[in-house]
C-alpha cells in the first residue's frame, strides 16, 4: 500500500473511532426506552396473580438511588424484608434512565410494603401495585421519558390485569389517612391520561 492510501485509510480509521466514542458518550443519556412488553414482566408462573385494585404512585424522594439501594434502605432502616415497592424506575442516577425493573413483590405476587402501615393504608399494600420513580420531585416533574416509561408501564400494567383500573391509579398522597406530599410533582391526573390515550380510551 502507497504512503497516500495508508495515509487516508488511517485518517477513516481515526474518524470511525472518534463518531464511535462521540455516539458512546451520548447513548447512555437517552436512556432506556424499548417497548415494554408483559412477557418481560409477568410474574412467576407458580405465583399467580393477585386481585390487584389499585397502582400507587411514589418518589423515592432522594436524587440517586436504584432498586438494590432502596431494597437495602428498606430492610436495614425499617426491619422490613426487603424494598416495599413492586416497580422502580430509573431516573439515571445511577439507575439508566427509563429503565423498568420489577421487584421481588411483583414477581412472587406479595403484597407491598408502600403505602402506610396504619389499618386505613393496609388495603392499599394487600391490593396496591406500588411503582417508585427514583427521584426527589418535590420542586419538579419527572422529564419526559421518565414520565413516559411511567405511563407505560401504567398502562400495561391495567391492559393485563384484569382488576385494575384506570381511574384507581393514585399518588401515596391520596390514600386515605397518609399524610405525606409523595410523589412530589408527579400528578397522577396527568398520569391517568397519558395512560387512557395509550389504551385508547377517552
Amino acid at each position: 500500500m502507497s504512503e497516500r492510501r495508508w495515509r487516508l485509510a488511517l485518517a477513516a480509521l481515526l474518524l470511525f473511532g472518534g463518531a464511535l466514542v462521540a455516539w458512546l458518550a451520548v447513548a447512555p443519556a437517552r436512556g432506556e426506552s424499548a417497548g415494554l412488553t408483559w412477557a418481560a414482566l409477568a410474574p412467576a408462573r407458580d405465583a399467580g396473580l393477585r386481585p390487584w385494585r389499585w397502582i400507587v404512585l411514589h418518589h423515592s424522594g432522594e436524587p440517586r438511588g436504584d432498586a438494590a439501594s432502596i431494597d437495602i434502605a428498606h430492610h436495614h432502616d425499617r426491619g422490613w424484608d426487603g424494598i416495599g415497592y413492586h416497580f422502580i424506575i430509573g431516573n439515571g442516577a445511577p439507575m439508566p434512565r427509563g429503565r423498568i425493573e420489577a421487584t421481588f413483590r411483583w414477581r412472587g405476587q406479595r403484597e407491598g410494603a408502600h403505602a402506610g402501615v396504619g389499618d386505613l393504608q393496609r388495603p392499599y399494600n394487600q391490593e396496591g401495585i406500588g411503582v417508585c420513580v427514583v427521584g426527589d420531585y418535590r420542586s419538579g416533574g419527572p422529564d419526559e421519558l421518565v414520565e413516559a416509561r411511567l405511563a407505560e408501564l401504567c398502562a400495561l400494567l391495567v391492559r393485563e390485569v384484569p382488576t385494575l383500573a384506570v381511574e384507581r391509579i393514585i399518588g401515596h398522597r391520596d390514600v386515605p389517612g397518609k399524610a405525606t406530599a409523595c410523589p412530589g410533582m408527579i400528578d397522577p391526573a396527568r398520569v391517568r391520561a397519558l395512560v387512557a390515550a395509550r389504551l385508547g380510551r377517552p
